[in-house]
């Protein structure tokens, strides 16, 4: 469950349902050390082995990370353990258990699922106990029913806020991206500006600098070509030291950008935690950014969606003679190089437009990593 929802009280809600299972278990464990009897049969120390069983079942079930199927094969564990208990001892309280398996499905599945779990699980332990004498049924069908179905609702009500939560992180994240990508085209108007700044405005300089030197390659006294040529040699230094500015200028821009949206994006994200790290002499183009910032967006999305990882990092260095971007997450890695989603098949067409390549791989069925790599100079797309 805690892969399932999320949210900082996962541990309450299990240390919850261990109280639970506990404490509908203590009324059966003080019989047993005192030597009484529950409806007239004596304790088996047998009892306590299906719920032992069903205690570890629900301490794994809501506390480790599984496979869909693993989970939901405890959860069968647990149900079978309660009608194990309650073939050994035919008390009606034995489904006071059920509310514990009911929380779980609850948080585990839609509402219609929960609820045919729910009632399969009643059903269960009626046929059990219909074979003893006074069964009892009417406590199972109103005072345990009720209650499964109030830890189902409100367990419904939690998943459905942990999804919501989701949803507008995601949506989030597409307003922080599209926020970069305008600004990315700005500063890319801006460099065009600049561009024909360098063109219009200091075209008369470097008119003037040709027009200095063509002078003083003609006129014979020397005086007067000595003159020509300090003037050609201080415009040239004005020139250059303008230019010097501007590039120098613009690759901080470039040096920063990158690192501002992937910092951007990782704050944008409640959980998992994100750690981004971005080498200080990386620099890339406009659309080596916006490739790579896609390329984080979707690992993003695979670790909340799918990998259901606690952490995240994300790590740009240069490499290969080009920049690399490797996006690791501690969750569960999904078979998604042997079939891609259309985001992760969007992600390498995208690389492999700007002559990159994309490897995806998961270790052990862990740490899902994304390994996209670009190079240094973007071969030129007709």
């Amino acid at each position: 469950m805690t892969g399932k929802l999320r949210l900082r009280h996962d541990w309450t809600f299990c240390v919850a349902a261990l109280g639970l299972w506990l404490a509908y278990g203590w009324p059966v464990l003080t019989q047993y050390w005192v030597g009484g009897t529950i409806r007239g049969l004596m304790v088996s120390p047998l009892w306590f082995v299906p719920y032992a069983v069903m205690g570890v079942a629900v301490l794994a079930a809501m506390v480790l990370k599984l496979p869909d199927r693993v989970h939901w094969t405890l959860l069968g564990v647990q149900l079978a353990a309660v009608v194990a208990m309650t073939i050994m001892v035919p008390w009606a309280g034995m489904s006071s258990f059920l509310v514990v398996i009911a929380w779980q499905v609850g948080m585990s599945t839609a509402a219609a699922k929960a609820m045919s779990w729910v009632a399969v699980q009643n059903l269960a332990i009626i046929g059990t106990l219909a074979q003893a004498l006074n069964p009892d049924l009417c406590w199972v069908l109103t005072k345990s029913a009720a209650l499964q179905l109030l830890f189902v609702f409100t367990a419904q009500a939690l998943r459905r806020e942990a999804e919501t939560s989701r949803a507008l992180a995601q949506t989030n994240r597409e307003l922080r991206s599209a926020q970069t990508i305008i600004a990315t085209t700005v500063r890319g108007d801006e460099r065009l500006r600049i561009s024909r700044e360098l063109h219009d405005a200091w075209g008369h300089e470097l008119t003037a600098l040709g027009l200095q030197l063509e002078i003083a390659s003609n006129v014979s006294e020397p005086g007067r070509a000595a003159d020509h040529v300090l003037q050609a040699k201080q415009l040239a230094r004005d020139l250059l030291a303008k230019v010097r500015d501007v590039v120098s200028t613009l690759r901080e821009a470039e040096r920063c950008d990158l690192r501002q949206a992937l910092g951007a994006l990782a704050r944008s994200v409640p959980t998992p935690t994100i750690h981004v790290e971005v080498a200080p002499d990386v620099q890339v183009s406009a659309d080596q950014a916006h490739a790579l910032l896609r390329c984080a967006q979707e690992a993003i999305t695979n670790a909340v969606k799918h990998a259901r990882a606690s952490n995240l990092w994300l790590r740009v260095s240069v490499e290969r003679d080009g920049i690399r971007l490797v996006a690791r997450n501690d969750g569960e890695a999904r078979p998604a190089a042997a079939a891609p989603g259309t985001g992760l098949r969007g992600m390498r067409e995208r690389l492999e437009h700007l002559g990159g390549q994309l490897a995806i791989r998961g270790d052990n069925g862990r740490d899902f990593t994304i390994d996209a790599w670009l190079p240094a100079r973007t071969p030129h797309i007709a």
